[in-house]
C-alpha cells in the first residue's frame, strides 16, 4: 500500500500584536496613527494581544491608509506560508 503524501508549503504563525505593528513600519509609527504612546504598544507585544479598547481604532486607521487586515486576523493573528 503506498500512500500519496503531497508537500504542503510550510506556513508561519504571526500574532496579532507582530502583525499590526509590522504592517504599521514599527512601534513608533503605529503608536504615532492611533495616538498611543509606544510604551503602551511596546506592552501589548509584551502580553501578546491587542486591548479590544483600541482596537477598533486600529483598523479604522489601517483602512484609512490602505492597510490590509481584518478584524479576525486583529484578534487571532495571521497565517502567512513561505519557502526556502
Amino acid at each position: 500500500m503506498y500512500v500519496n503524501i503531497r508537500r504542503m508549503s510550510p506556513t508561519k504563525h504571526i500574532s496579532p500584536v507582530d502583525l499590526i505593528i509590522d504592517l504599521f513600519g514599527g512601534v513608533r509609527k503605529l503608536a504615532r496613527c492611533i495616538g498611543r504612546d509606544p510604551a503602551a504598544v511596546s506592552r501589548w507585544k509584551r502580553l501578546g494581544v491587542v486591548p479590544t479598547s483600541v482596537q477598533k481604532k486600529i483598523l479604522e486607521t489601517a483602512w484609512d491608509q490602505g492597510i490590509e487586515i481584518s478584524a479576525h486576523e486583529m484578534i487571532f493573528g495571521r497565517d502567512i506560508s513561505w519557502s526556502n
